[in-house]
């Protein structure tokens, strides 16, 4: 598994002068979607940001289950929402415990050798 960070955008049927918690129900229809992928494990992090916008921090096996989580969401359906799809390499998660210890030039090796599929 992997993690990927949808950042979330305001989609061409967002209601211009109203905040996210006033879009009504496909806002309410995404805010279930993300408890259930919250509780399988998929949604490791998420809400949206003070100013417009959010994050969704999914752990899936690639890219295009990353996609398939974010194009299933009520409110992209709706075209509320629109996102856009980042792979992270994390070097500090604490939650996984993860605290990398090597250099620039290590974790550049990790990330070249993860990229090229070793």
């Amino acid at each position: 598994m992997r993690k990927y960070i949808a950042l979330i955008g305001h989609g061409p049927r967002w209601l211009e002068g109203k905040t996210v918690y006033e879009q009504g129900q496909p806002v309410e229809d995404h805010l279930e979607a993300m408890r259930r992928h919250y509780d399988t494990g998929v949604l490791q992090l998420g809400g949206p940001f003070d100013h417009g916008g959010g994050i969704a921090v999914l752990n899936v096996a690639d890219e295009p289950a990353a996609r398939a989580v974010m194009d299933a969401d009520p409110a992209v359906q709706a075209g509320v929402m629109v996102y856009e799809i980042r792979a992270l390499r994390p070097v500090f998660d604490a939650a996984a415990q993860v605290r990398t210890g090597g250099t620039v030039a290590t974790i550049s090796g990790d990330a070249a050798r993860h990229t090229a599929g070793a």
